[in-house]
């Protein structure tokens, strides 16, 4: 049956006529439609009709509805503020859920909707657990749009709880749903993409990656234009502003500072202008531009001032007086600049204690949250123990009746018995008199039993011993064969350098294209078998069951690994970025550290982005903690379908036959890897590119 709901007179009389005759795949839009009339009703018709819902679906038995009806109820407690009641009908639905397992569609929006509650409670490891859970529901019934919801919500928790690695993974996993809907992509599907990008691009600002944050913000501001969304363009602007500031690029920071700054104004979000003149005033009093600096700071004091709600203003006025200090110190008016930063002060400190007061209400209201949720789950299991109490009474009466009659049934079996046996007993004497002569001759047979065993146990030592001489002298061989890969292989490619070398002899000699293109095929395959040849001595080192340790510059092992593929680099057009601590030292073994950079550079150039217009990036990043180095080597290169990731690092795996590896590059960084006692983690979304990530302990 067809229902017409969208209209916007429906009223919620009308809505509840219309719920029992409503399909299940229809009631989330007749229940949000209502929900949406509730929010502008007065509190007491509000529950009264959100309970009318609820006896509708109840009485109709509709689990789905059920759901949704309790939804509604606790929406409206809390939108008063009775949090507690709000917690326990979004629990009442829960347990509607469990009461109808076979009903998954109504499990995943009971668990969504709880895990939406609990992460705006502040309550984000719960609220993103019943996310994730909802997820991997809507998953099962093929409903992509709400997954896309469900990992959209667990990237905004991560990024809200400082996650911002695992929020970043949860943005690449709702924008490769987004890639699995199929129909025409609508203006809100790219507004839910516009927004995810500008959550990533934040995540990699806070990590220092400023190039990836960069290139989001373009994706979200791209998206934004084509929407026609001018708030969004301007707020995406003022983000990205932050980070080109970071870079360097000082005019380019500007023009986004300006696209924010005026559109914050069009639309009368005055904080956001006010924040974008004094970053504006900022960049150009390090400028040394003083009228333009005077200028935009009395636009952020002018549209401070506007600001609607009196702790905003406050907050925006405790920037100007700081940005007002800094401007007088630099003109040289320290009485004015010791002023403002006096008012600065005043205003922050008071702004702290009230923000610590929130913050102390917020604590103990998710506190009296958590305490009242236990409540509940205490008073769930009571009713389970009571009713598992009544079970077993029922069991205990059953078993003891069963037990009478089997003792009834038992007596009269023991008389029977009894004539039985008397019969049996004088048939077991006949038999253990034949079973004496039986043990007689058993004996016999024992005693050439085990004679047998000593025999065989004596052949056993000696082919044991065989077993032994063979075993060594398969040892040796193999210690004589890895002996000669490595040296064939060392003598092999000195020939491979000479080749190189002539090369560039034989380009200077004979100036001609033809020739030049043959050239470049000769170096590409020297370089090829150049390649294969280092990593046959690559396993030769990795077979040495002693390690070496010396000190190791990673600083130093890197730039010779990027000067290594510097022709590559040139010849395809990469940019690769090198963060770096300075001078990182440690005691580690520099032929495994070599094997690892080169075989990973190596794999970023070899699945590169080849499509025109497109530009390859490699990233290498380096941290030092405690007794940990963390190495993260990134790229945007095509990436790995997730089916073959798990077979990355086996022994020749490749995964396609279009691959120009030979297979062997992740195995032996593995390897290597895990004999430096390493941890290694990949990550891939094809079509994006791959992240490599390495923890190295520093050696003693």
């Amino acid at each position: 049956m067809n229902v017409a709901i969208a209209q916007d007179t429906l009223q919620v009389d009308s809505i509840l006529k219309i719920i029992p005759a409503t399909p299940q795949d229809r009631l989330s839009i007749v229940f949000d439609l209502m929900g949406e009339r509730l929010a502008k009703e007065p509190t007491g018709r509000a529950l009264s009709s959100a309970f009318q819902a609820l006896s509708a679906v109840k009485n109709n038995r509709m689990p789905v509805g059920e759901v949704l009806a309790y939804r509604n109820i606790a929406q409206q407690y809390d939108r008063i503020g009775n949090k507690e009641e709000a917690l326990r009908y979004f629990d009442e639905a829960l347990k509607v859920a469990k009461s109808n397992p076979e009903n998954i569609y109504a499990a995943a929006l009971a668990h969504f909707y709880m895990g939406q509650f609990l992460s705006q409670q502040e309550l984000r490891a719960e609220g993103l657990q019943h996310i994730l859970d909802a997820a991997k529901m809507f998953e099962n019934l093929n409903m992509l749009s709400y997954v896309v919801l469900c990992h959209y919500a667990g990237c905004t928790i991560n990024y809200e709880a400082r996650n911002y690695r695992q929020c970043i993974e949860e943005g690449y996993r709702v924008l490769n749903y987004h890639e699995k809907i199929t129909g025409e992509v609508t203006d809100q599907n790219k507004f839910q993409k516009m927004s995810i990008y500008n959550t990533i691009a934040l995540a990699n600002y806070q990590l220092k990656q400023y190039d990836i944050s960069i290139i989001n913000y373009d994706k979200a501001e791209a998206l934004a234009k084509e929407i026609k969304n001018e708030f969004w363009i301007g707020l995406i602007n003022g983000n990205k502003a932050v980070v080109l500031k970071e870079m360097g690029k000082t005019h380019e920071a500007i023009k986004s500072l300006l696209a924010d700054y005026s559109t914050s104004k069009k639309f009368g979000v005055w904080g956001s202008a006010g924040m974008a003149a004094t970053s504006l005033s900022d960049i150009y009093l390090s400028l040394h531009d003083i009228p333009r600096a005077e200028q935009y700071l009395d636009s952020a004091r002018y549209v401070f001032k506007r600001e609607v709600d009196k702790v905003a203003m406050r907050k925006a006025m405790a920037n100007y007086w700081l940005a007002y200090s800094k401007f007088k110190a630099v003109l040289g008016d320290y009485p004015q600049a010791y002023k403002a930063l006096a008012k600065h002060v005043e205003l922050r400190d008071s702004l702290y204690q009230e923000t610590e007061s929130l913050n102390l209400a917020k604590v103990k209201a998710s506190y009296d949250l958590d305490q009242k949720q236990t409540e509940i789950e205490l008073l769930t299991k009571n009713n389970e123990i009571q009713q598992e109490r009544i079970r077993n009474q029922r069991t205990i009466f059953i078993a003891t009746l069963v037990g009478l009659i089997l003792l009834i049934v038992l007596v009269i079996n023991l008389v029977y018995n009894y004539r039985r046996q008397r019969n049996i007993a004088q048939l077991i004497r006949r038999q253990r008199d034949e079973i004496e002569v039986k043990n007689v001759e058993l004996e016999t047979q024992s005693t050439q039993l085990q004679e047998n065993n000593q025999y065989i146990q004596a052949l056993n030592e000696q082919l044991e011993q065989k077993v032994a001489e063979r075993t060594h002298e398969l040892e040796v061989t193999n210690k004589e064969l890895d002996t000669f890969l490595y040296r064939s292989s060392h003598d092999m490619r000195r020939p491979l350098t000479t080749l190189l070398g002539l090369n560039l002899v034989a380009r200077h000699v004979i100036n001609d294209s033809q020739a030049n293109l043959l050239f470049d095929k000769v170096v590409e395959t020297a370089r090829n078998m150049d390649s294969m040849l280092f990593k046959m001595q690559m396993i030769y080192e990795l077979n040495k069951t002693d390690l070496t340790l010396e000190p190791a510059n990673i600083n130093q092992l890197i730039a010779e690994t990027t000067h290594y593929f510097k022709d590559e680099f040139d010849k395809f057009h990469i940019r690769h970025h090198l963060s770096l601590p300075h001078d990182l030292t440690i005691l580690s073994n520099i032929a495994l550290l070599q094997i690892i950079f080169r075989n990973l550079i190596e794999n970023s150039i070899l699945f590169r982005k080849t499509q025109p217009g497109a530009t390859p990036f490699i990233d290498v990043n380096a941290t030092h903690a405690n007794d940990t180095i963390e190495i993260v080597i990134a790229d945007n290169g095509i990436g790995v379908e997730e089916k073959y990731q798990s077979r990355l690092f086996d022994l020749y795996f490749r995964a396609s036959q279009a691959s120009k590896g030979n297979g062997l590059g992740l195995y032996l960084v593995k390897k290597a890897v895990a004999k430096l006692n390493g941890e290694i983690q990949l990550i891939s979304h094809y079509g994006v590119g791959t992240t490599v990530t390495m923890k190295l302990p520093v050696m003693p």
